[in-house]
C-alpha cells in the first residue's frame, strides 16, 4: 500500500500549498490583528510555510457550479413563469449546444430537472425561432442531443421520453430527407429510450409500423431491426409484462428473429427471477442458433447465473447439475467459466481451498484456449459471499487471489469498502479507500462507495472531520458530485460545526446538479434540523439562511412551518422576517395567504410582540391578495388581546359579527379572552353570552372556560361560582381542570384568589386534587403564582 502521507505531500506541493503548522498560543495572537468576520465568511488560519510557497487563499463563499450553458436554460423557465422577456435566442441555442454537449462528453445523465429545462429550451426555439435556418440547431447539435439523451439516469421520468420523441421527430425529418438509410440508427436508439423509461409498448407499435413500410434491408439494417426486437422484449421483461413478452417473441421470430442465446437470456431471465419453474426450464433447454462461425451455441454467461440462481431458490440443483457438468465438459469460454466456479462455491457449497483445486484441475484439463482465473473470476466469488452475508468469506477469496499472484483491483477494493462498511469497520473501510485511490478510476465507479463512506462517518457519535474532509476533498478534485443523502450528512455536519462557509459551498457545487427530488431530500434535512430544539436559535437561523438562499423554491407551508418555530422559540423577530421573506418574494405561490397571516398573528400573541403585531397589520392591510374571514379576525383578536389592546381586539369581535361567514367556536373564545383583559368587559360579555343563550346555541366546555375567564377577570367571583355550581344543569356538563383553573389565575388578587381555592375544594374536592397535580409557575405578569395550565390562542 503507498504512503498516504507521501501521496499527500506531493498533492499539496502540485496545488503549490506547501504545508501548515499550527501555533499553540494561534488565538492569544490572532486577536491582535484580526477584526469581525462574516458569519458566512469566516476568517481562515494563516500559518507559515516551510517551503516558502504562498499559504493557501482563504476559503470563501463559491458560485453556484452548474453545468455548462444550464444556467440560460435556467433563466428561460424562470422569464417564462414571471411572464417576461425570454433571453435572446442565439443564447439560449448556445447554452443548448453547451449543455448536450457536455453531457454527451462525459457520459453523464442528464436528471429529471434538467431534462424539464432542455426540452423547454428545445421547443421554445422550434417554436419561436423560425428566421433561423433549422431554428439555429444544425442536424450535428441534435445528434449531441441524442447521445446524450441515450444515458438515462436511475429514474427517468417523463421529460426523458418527451425530449427524445421530439429530437428523434426533428432528426427523422431532417435525416430522412438527406439519408434514408440513416434513420434506422436514429430510430434505433429512439426505440432504446422508450424502452428503457417504460413506454414499451410504444416502442412495439413504432417498430411494428416501421418494418410495415416495406423498406428492404442490407444485412447492417438487419442487425438495427434485431437490436429493436431486443430492446422491446427486454422492455417488457423490465416492466413484468409477460403476455406482452410473449407476444413480442412471436412477432419478431415470425419477423426472422432466431431463438440465440441473446433472446434466450431474455425469456429464461425473465421467468427464473419469477420463480416459474415450468416455464425458466423450457426457455433454458430449448435449442438456441448458434452463430455463423460456430458449431454449438451455448447460453450467456448472464443466463447461466440467472438459471443458477433460480435452482438455488427452487431447490432444482438436481436438475441443474447434470447441465452444468455437460458445460464444463464442452470448454466453454472464460465467462462461463467463472459462472461455473460460482456454480461450484454455491451450489456444491465448495469452500475457497476446494475452489482452488477446481481451477487447477480445470487448467490442467483444457487446451490452450482456457483462461486461467482472473481478478474478474475473484471478484464475482467475492460478490456471492457478500450475497449470502458471509464477509469473512469474501475476505478469504480476496486472499487467495493474493496468494495466486492476482491483485485486486478497483471493484474488489470497492465490494471491500461497501461490506466493512456495513459491518461498522470503517477503519478497515478505510484501508480498502485508501488502496482504491491508486486504481483507474477514470469511469467513476467508485463514487457510489465513497459516498456512502461519507453518510457512514457523518453518522459516528464522533465524526472523524479531517478525514470526512479528505474525501469530499478527493471527489471535488475528481469533479465528482455527492448524492443528496451524503450531501445532507455533510452540511448537517457543518451546520452543528458552525461553519456556514462549507454549508454553502457544499450546496453550491452539488444542489445545482440534482434533480428535484433529490433537492427537495437535501432541503428537507436541513428543514429537520430547523425543527430540532436541541439546535441553538443562533443555529436554526443559519439554517433558515441557507434554506432561503439555495432553495428559493421552498414553497409557502414549509416556510410558515420555519416561521412558526421561530415562533415558538419566542423570537418573534426572526418570525417576521421570515414573514418578509414570503411577501418579498417573485412568485405568487410561495407569498403569504390567509393561512399564513393566521399562523403569524396567533404566533405574534403568542410572543406578546406589539411593534411586530402593529407591523404586519400594517402589511395586511395593504396586500390586496387577502380577503378578510372569521378566522383572520380571530387571530387578530387573538393577537390584540395577548398584547394588551383588548379595545382593538372587541372591534375585531364587530367585524366578525357583521361578516358573511359570521362567528365560530373559537370566535367565541377569542372574544370573551378580549372581554376578560377589557376594563368593564363583563358588559359585552354578558350581552354575548345573553344572545347564545336566546339563540340556543350549543356551548362547549372551552367556550364556557373562555366566558368564566371573561367575569373572573373582572373580580366577579361570587357570579363565577353560581354560573359553574350551576352549569350541569345548564349546560349539562360540569367543571373540570381548565374551569376551576382559569378562574383561579385570572380573578385579581391574592385575596380572592385564596377566595377562590377554598370554595374549590370544598366544592369540587377531586377536580381541585387534579388541578393541584398540574403545579403552579410564577404569573408572567404580576406577582402571583397561578397553575401551569396553557391557554392557546384559536383562530
Amino acid at each position: 500500500m503507498r504512503s498516504h502521507l507521501t501521496r499527500t505531500v506531493f498533492r499539496r506541493l502540485l496545488r503549490n500549498e506547501g504545508f501548515n503548522f499550527r501555533c499553540p498560543h494561534r488565538p492569544a495572537l490572532q486577536s491582535l490583528r484580526c477584526g469581525a468576520v462574516s458569519a458566512l465568511q469566516p476568517s481562515t488560519r494563516r500559518y507559515a510555510s516551510v517551503f516558502g510557497f504562498s499559504p493557501k487563499p482563504e476559503r470563501g463563499i463559491k458560485d453556484p457550479d452548474m453545468d455548462p450553458g444550464f444556467s440560460t436554460l435556467l433563466d428561460l423557465g424562470l422569464m417564462n413563469t414571471l411572464r417576461a422577456r425570454s433571453p435572446p435566442a442565439e443564447d439560449l441555442a448556445k447554452a443548448f449546444r453547451q449543455f448536450v454537449a457536455h453531457k454527451a462528453g462525459l457520459k453523464e445523465p442528464i436528471n429529471t430537472l434538467q431534462a424539464s429545462y432542455v426540452l423547454r429550451t428545445f421547443q421554445h426555439l422550434r417554436d419561436t425561432n423560425s428566421a433561423e435556418p433549422e431554428f439555429g440547431l444544425k442536424t450535428f447539435d441534435l445528434k449531441r442531443a441524442r447521445d446524450a439523451m441515450k444515458i438515462l439516469p436511475a429514474k427517468p421520468s417523463s421529460e426523458h421520453v418527451d425530449f427524445a420523441r421530439e429530437v428523434f421527430e426533428e432528426l427523422s425529418r431532417r435525416v430522412g430527407q438527406e439519408n434514408p438509410g440513416a434513420l434506422l440508427v436514429e430510430a434505433r436508439d429512439f426505440v432504446k429510450v422508450l424502452t428503457a423509461t417504460g413506454n414499451t409498448l410504444e416502442a412495439r407499435d413504432y417498430l411494428v409500423q416501421y418494418l410495415a413500410e416495406g423498406k428492404e434491408l442490407n444485412d447492417h439494417g438487419s442487425k438495427q431491426i434485431k437490436t429493436m426486437w431486443l430492446y422491446v422484449m427486454d422492455g417488457f421483461s423490465a416492466e413484468g409484462k409477460e403476455a406482452e413478452l410473449a407476444e413480442t417473441f412471436n412477432m419478431a421470430s415470425a419477423s426472422g428473429l432466431q431463438y440465440d442465446a441473446a433472446v434466450q437470456d431474455i425469456m429464461t431471465s425473465f421467468y427464473a427471477s419469477r420463480n416459474n419453474v415450468t416455464k425458466a426450464k423450457e426457455w433454458f433447454t430449448k435449442r438456441i442458433a448458434a452463430k455463423a462461425n460456430e458449431e454449438i451455441a451455448y447460453p450467456r454467461a448472464s443466463t447461466l447465473l440467472s438459471i443458477l440462481h433460480f435452482a438455488l431458490r427452487n431447490n432444482e440443483l438436481e436438475w441443474l447439475n447434470p447441465i452444468f457438468r455437460s458445460i464444463v465438459q464442452s470448454n466453454p469460454d472464460k465467462a462461463n467459466w467463472d459462472v461455473i466456479l460460482l456454480w461450484a462455491a454455491e451450489g456444491l457449497e465448495k469452500g475457497p481451498e476446494e475452489v482452488e483445486r477446481m481451477m487447477d484441475v480445470m487448467a490442467k484439463h483444457n487446451d490452450e484456449s482456457y483462461k486461467q482465473p482472473d481478478m474478474d473470476t475473484f471478484n464475482k466469488l467475492v460478490e456471492s459471499a457478500i450475497s449470502r452475508k458471509n464477509h469473512y468469506l469474501a475476505e478469504r477469496y480476496v486472499a487467495l487471489a493474493e496468494r495466486r499472484g492476482i491483485r485486486p483491483n478497483a471493484k474488489t477494493y470497492i465490494m471491500q469498502m461497501d461490506y466493512r462498511i456495513d459491518a461498522q469497520d470503517l477503519s478497515g473501510a478505510q484501508g480498502a479507500y485508501d488502496a482504491l485511490r491508486a486504481e483507474d478510476l477514470s469511469e467513476r465507479q467508485d463514487i457510489p462507495v465513497a459516498n456512502k463512506y461519507i453518510r457512514a462517518l457523518c453518522s459516528t457519535s464522533s465524526p472523524n472531520y479531517d478525514k470526512i474532509m479528505s474525501v469530499v476533498t478527493d471527489l471535488e478534485e475528481r469533479n465528482a458530485r455527492l448524492e443528496a443523502d451524503t450531501l445532507s450528512s455533510l452540511v448537517i455536519l457543518h451546520l452543528k460545526r458552525g461553519d456556514m462557509t462549507e454549508v454553502v459551498n457544499a450546496l453550491q457545487r452539488n444542489v445545482f446538479h440534482h434533480d428535484l427530488e433529490d433537492r427537495d431530500r437535501t432541503r428537507d434535512a436541513i428543514f429537520d434540523y430547523c425543527l430540532d430544539r436541541s439546535n441553538s436559535t443562533a443555529q436554526v437561523w443559519d439554517a433558515y439562511t441557507v434554506l432561503r438562499s439555495v432553495y428559493p423554491e421552498t414553497g409557502r407551508d414549509l416556510r410558515t412551518r420555519l416561521m412558526t418555530e421561530f415562533f415558538d422559540r419566542r423570537r418573534s423577530d426572526m418570525a417576521c422576517h421570515a414573514f418578509g421573506h414570503m411577501r418579498q418574494h417573485d412568485l405568487p405561490e410561495i407569498r403569504p395567504n390567509i393561512d399564513t397571516y393566521v399562523a403569524c398573528f396567533l404566533g405574534i400573541g403568542k410572543c406578546a410582540d406589539d411593534e411586530s403585531l402593529d407591523m404586519v397589520h400594517n402589511m395586511m392591510k395593504m396586500d390586496s391578495t387577502v380577503e378578510p374571514s372569521t378566522k383572520l379576525y380571530n387571530s387578530l383578536m387573538a393577537a390584540f388581546t395577548a398584547v394588551g389592546d383588548a379595545d382593538r381586539a372587541l372591534d375585531f369581535w364587530i367585524d366578525v359579527t357583521n361578516s358573511r361567514e359570521g362567528p365560530s367556536y373559537a370566535s367565541l373564545e377569542m372574544v370573551f379572552r378580549a372581554c376578560e383583559k377589557n376594563d368593564f368587559g363583563e358588559k359585552p360579555a354578558k350581552e354575548i353570552w345573553g344572545t347564545m343563550k336566546r339563540m340556543e346555541i350549543e356551548i362547549t366546555p372551552e367556550v364556557f372556560n373562555a366566558y368564566v375567564g371573561a367575569l373572573a377577570g373582572q373580580g366577579l367571583v361570587e357570579e363565577v361560582k353560581k354560573l359553574i355550581e350551576g352549569m350541569e344543569e345548564d349546560v349539562d356538563f360540569g367543571p373540570d381542570v381548565n374551569t376551576l383553573g382559569i378562574f383561579y389565575n385570572v380573578v385579581p388578587g391574592q385575596t380572592k384568589k385564596d377566595a377562590v381555592e377554598t370554595w374549590a375544594q370544598i366544592t369540587y374536592p377531586e377536580v381541585w386534587a387534579e388541578l393541584e397535580k398540574i403545579g403552579k409557575v410564577p404569573d408572567a405578569d404580576d406577582d402571583y403564582e397561578v397553575f401551569n395550565i396553557v391557554r392557546e390562542l384559536k383562530a
